[in-house]
């Protein structure tokens, strides 16, 4: 198990740092929204642009992608129609979605795809999955909902083509899809911000972990709620669908099955605070299921490899 020690490892010195940084004094809240909004708006769509320019999307678009998408879907109908019949407003339904079903594909998927599955390719449809489609339809969502607009599918493609998410996912798709690269002059800058993402969204993680108040300061029923669809119901949507739907072999079940068992991606905070929207929830969903991921993932370790 150690491509699940190590990303764990990795990510939890991070947060740490984060943590301590703020402790001291050295970093504040400001800070913390000033990494986010850099987060958002600057290394999130270098990172996209750089990870999906060198990625044959085409070859990606498999049964993994088909039972990524659906059980993410499974996820979504469970979730929304319960948190709007409590009175949750769009963007706490949104966040508390992405919560629920966004995984931690990047800093903890790969890792855990090539030590542990050996290959890294099992990775990349959800990775696909959630930058091409789920991140820009959420975003876009929130972004109306913070202007005060209802989501129309009109709302939805205008706030899209103004998302940097958005755009830099449709820039990557094309260079992948057309074959073309990037001058060196552009590709190095592009690299070297999107290096950026990963650290930058969990620093900022680490510091409001320090000041915004202890974990379980959200709604804690609905905390674990979403813990249970994340680490419970979305890895057994995707085993029945791989498993008994699509009929994969044995290896490509597990591999499937631990890629929806993730838990929630620090993106999801970084997302909540760019618009100022339920970021104690993002937070408490992403710490708790992070910490409850590690007996989930050895145990289906234990029973599927």
């Amino acid at each position: 198990m150690s491509g699940v020690l190590q990303g764990f490892g990795v990510i939890g010195i991070l947060i740490a740092l984060g943590l301590l940084l703020a402790h001291l004094g050295v970093l504040g809240e400001d800070s913390q929204r000033a990494l986010s909004r850099i987060v958002y708006f600057v290394a999130t769509p270098a990172l996209l642009i750089h990870l999906l320019s060198g990625t044959d999307v085409s070859q990606v678009l498999g049964p993994g992608f088909a039972i990524a998408a659906l059980s993410v879907l499974a996820v979504v109908v469970v979730y929304v129609p319960l948190a709007v019949r409590r009175g949750r407003s769009t963007s706490h339904v949104t966040v508390g979605a992405l919560s629920a079903s966004y995984a931690n594909g990047g800093h903890l998927g790969l890792p855990i795809a090539v030590y542990v599955l050996g290959n890294a390719a099992f990775a990349l449809p959800l990775m696909v999955l959630q930058l091409i489609v789920y991140a820009p339809i959420a975003l876009s969502v929130l972004e109306l909902d913070a202007s005060g607009r209802r989501p129309t599918l009109l709302g939805l493609v205008g706030a899209g083509a103004r998302n940097p998410v958005t755009i830099a996912a449709a820039l990557g798709v094309v260079l992948s899809l057309s074959g073309a690269d990037l001058p060196e002059v552009v590709a190095e800058p592009v690299s070297l911000l999107g290096g950026i993402a990963v650290p930058g969204a969990l620093l900022a993680f680490g510091i409001s972990l320090r000041l915004g108040g202890r974990i379980g300061t959200a709604q804690r029923a609905e905390v674990a709620w979403i813990a249970l669809l994340k680490l419970m119901w979305q890895p057994a949507v995707a085993y029945v669908l791989a498993r008994f739907v699509f009929g994969l072999d044995d290896h490509e079940v597990f591999g499937i099955t631990v890629m929806a068992s993730l838990p929630t991606a620090q993106n999801v905070f970084v997302y909540a605070s760019r618009f100022g929207r339920s970021e104690l929830l993002a937070r408490d969903c992403t710490a708790v299921t992070t910490l409850l991921s590690v007996p989930v993932l050895v145990g289906l370790a234990a029973v599927l490899a």
